[in-house]
């Protein structure tokens, strides 16, 4: 039996607002953080449309650490080094991979004059905005729940990156239109 004490692993707890400041500052933190999580998914997407997916994987990584310590400076928390870090790390052994894949693809695509490139290029730059995107909401996540958020169960922050991937993508195309 859970007691007033326990909470279940993967509860998030997000401190009150009365707590660090007034809903009012509350959601002036949250539209910040949606424009500036915006501002990089954009710079993402512009990355994306060089045709090397070597410079893509280098460009977004650093979008998306830049990305965090904005973050980390509207929500007034320390920029978390060892997450930075471990971030930089994942997002570039994740990327072999994708590299091998879109290497393989541009091969495959560039066989159809014009439109196989632009397809390659389109699909490099949705998906390093969606990308972007979603670590984004992670680290929002992490800095409105007071630090306590990437503490969590991987297997819990997997399954909340996947759903803001996947809104991320519908995000990302409405940007395009």
């Amino acid at each position: 039996m859970e007691t007033a004490e326990e909470k279940p692993v993967n509860q998030v707890v997000i401190a009150p607002p009365a707590e660090r400041h007034s809903s009012e500052q509350t959601e002036m933190l949250a539209l910040r953080a949606e424009n500036c999580i915006k501002n990089h998914v954009i710079a993402a997407m512009s990355i994306g449309l060089i045709p090397s997916a070597l410079l893509d994987v280098v460009g977004i990584t650093a979008i998306e650490v830049k990305m965090i310590r904005d973050l980390a400076g509207i929500y007034d928390f320390p920029v978390p080094h060892k997450l930075v870090a471990y971030k930089v790390l994942i997002s570039l052994i994740g990327s072999i991979g994708p590299v091998y894949i879109s290497t393989k693809m541009h091969s495959a695509l560039k066989g159809v004059p014009l439109v196989g490139h632009a397809v390659y290029v389109g699909l490099l730059s949705l998906t390093g905005g969606a990308a972007v995107y979603a670590v984004g909401k992670i680290f929002q996540m992490h800095y409105e729940s007071d630090g306590t958020f990437l503490s969590k169960d991987n297997k819990y922050i997997r399954e909340y990156f996947k759903e803001k991937y996947a809104e991320g993508k519908q995000v990302v195309k409405g940007y395009v239109l």
